[in-house]
C-alpha cells in the first residue's frame, strides 16, 4: 500500500502503522518471553518494509491507555526490546499526534451508507 501511494499523508499514516506494528510483534514476544517457563520459543517476523521509511521514534514506545501503571513494570515497557533493534519506552497516557479532523458532508449518493443515532440495521 505505502508504495501504490504519492499521497504524502497516506504514506505518514503507513508509516506510523507499520512502526505501531513493531511494537505490537515486540510487546508480544516480550510477553512470550515471560512464559518461556511453559516452554515457548519464537522470533519476530521478519518484515520487508524498509526501515528508514518507518516512523522508528513509535517503534518500541508501549502506550499505556489504561488507569495505573502497573503495565509499566512488564518486559514489553522498558529494557532491550525482543528484535535487539530498540529500546522500549513506557508512555502513559499518550495524547493525540494530530489535529482534530475535520470533517465533510456526506456525499448524497452515500448518504444511505451514513452511521447515525436514529439508524437501525
Amino acid at each position: 500500500m505505502y508504495e501504490m501511494s504519492n499521497d504524502p499523508g497516506v504514506r505518514d499514516t503507513l508509516s506510523f502503522m507499520i512502526a505501531r506494528d513493531t511494537m505490537h510483534q515486540n510487546l508480544w514476544l516480550a510477553a512470550i518471553e515471560d512464559l518461556e517457563s511453559s516452554g515457548l520459543e519464537t522470533t519476530p517476523v521478519p518484515s520487508s518494509f524498509p526501515l528508514e521509511l518507518e516512523k522508528r521514534e513509535f517503534a518500541y514506545q508501549f502506550w499505556n491507555h489504561s488507569e495505573g501503571t502497573e503495565s509499566s513494570e512488564g518486559r514489553w515497557a522498558k529494557g532491550k526490546s525482543i528484535d535487539g533493534k530498540g529500546e522500549f519506552q513506557y508512555v502513559a497516557n499518550p495524547q493525540p499526534l494530530g489535529p482534530e479532523p475535520t470533517t465533510t458532508t456526506t456525499r448524497p449518493n452515500l448518504a444511505r451508507y451514513a452511521q447515525n443515532s436514529s439508524h437501525t440495521r
